[in-house]
């Protein structure tokens, strides 16, 4: 195979990464390199093209014309090597390498260190990167492996495993419920007291359901979070009902019983989760035992609720 190039692979992809980040800051820093470097990448890179790929003044980061057309063709080399690496791994009998993993906050640091740690324990010639988001991020273009997320997908060269529902029951702290003036027998209760939201209440509805019958609240948010964890100190601290997952969150305290069921017959619909990543690693083996991970985790944390 001859080989005809006349620059570097690597300053290349780190063009890409400048390009969708559009600051050399932050592609330096999803990078892992200083910024000096990424410069000088850049610069060795224009010069071995002899053409200008990016236009810089002290507001803005802009790509040439021609640089756009660069950029996809880089796209495409890192899809390529992403299948190369997917090929090596899928050759290998026990899973090897390093796994970057991006988790959102609302799944929860005890569900993500539990996988974390049981994989990295049953297989030792592996290393993990976990990094626990507060947005959906690409998986492609934010250099991860792996995402967890909710929701359709947008870009049809991703595949996305269902990993588990989280199946979500209404609760309250059990002092706040002894408080109460009269039980909650019915879904229009929840009408006239405080909620701590997840997002569920976005529009003031929450839709809940039993059986074939489904029905639309209107709670008070008192307060919202993107976080389970942090909803459920303000339901601990009697500051409202909420909607909780029991399989990762509330599982000690459903035992303990300071968190109790509200409504226990009527559910909020589950929030799907799943694992998202590349065509291209579609046979990883490294991806496959993460996955198993994760989903004997959810399993178990399902038996302890």
């Amino acid at each position: 195979m001859e080989q005809h190039l006349s620059f570097d692979l690597g300053a290349l992809l780190v063009f890409g990464k400048v390009v969708e980040a559009r600051s050399l800051s932050k592609a330096a820093t999803l990078l892992g390199m200083p910024k000096s470097t990424v410069s000088r990448k850049l610069a060795k890179l224009e010069a071995d093209l002899g053409i200008k790929l990016l236009r810089k003044n002290t507001h803005q980061l802009t790509v040439t014309d021609l640089g756009e057309q660069i950029y996809g063709h880089a796209v495409s080399i890192l899809t390529e090597a992403n299948g190369v690496r997917a090929l090596v791994e899928g050759s290998r009998h026990e899973p090897q390498g390093e796994l970057r993993v991006a988790i959102p906050v609302f799944v929860g640091i005890d569900y993500a260190s539990r996988v974390g740690a049981t994989f990295l324990r049953r297989y030792p010639h592996t290393r993990l990167d976990i990094r626990l988001v507060d947005n959906m991020v690409d998986p492609v273009k934010d250099g991860f492996d792996v995402v967890f997320g909710t929701g359709p997908l947008q870009d049809s060269t991703l595949i996305a495993r269902k990993v588990f529902d989280l199946d979500l029951f209404l609760c309250a702290s059990a002092r706040f419920v002894a408080q109460l003036a009269a039980p909650l027998t019915m879904p229009a209760h929840l009408d006239g007291l405080p909620f701590i939201d997840f997002g569920f209440c976005g529009s003031r509805k929450l839709t809940i359901s039993r059986d074939d019958m489904r029905c639309e609240v209107s709670p008070q948010v008192r307060a919202r979070a993107n976080n389970f964890q942090v909803c459920k100190q303000y339901i601990l601290e009697g500051l409202g009902v909420g909607a909780m997952p029991a399989q990762i969150i509330c599982t000690t305290e459903l035992r303990e019983g300071t968190i109790v069921p509200v409504l226990p017959e009527w559910r909020p619909d589950p929030l799907a989760v799943h694992m998202i990543y590349p065509f291209e690693l579609s046979f990883s083996t490294l991806i496959s035992a993460f996955y198993d991970t994760a989903r004997e985790i959810i399993v178990e944390n399902t038996a302890r609720a």
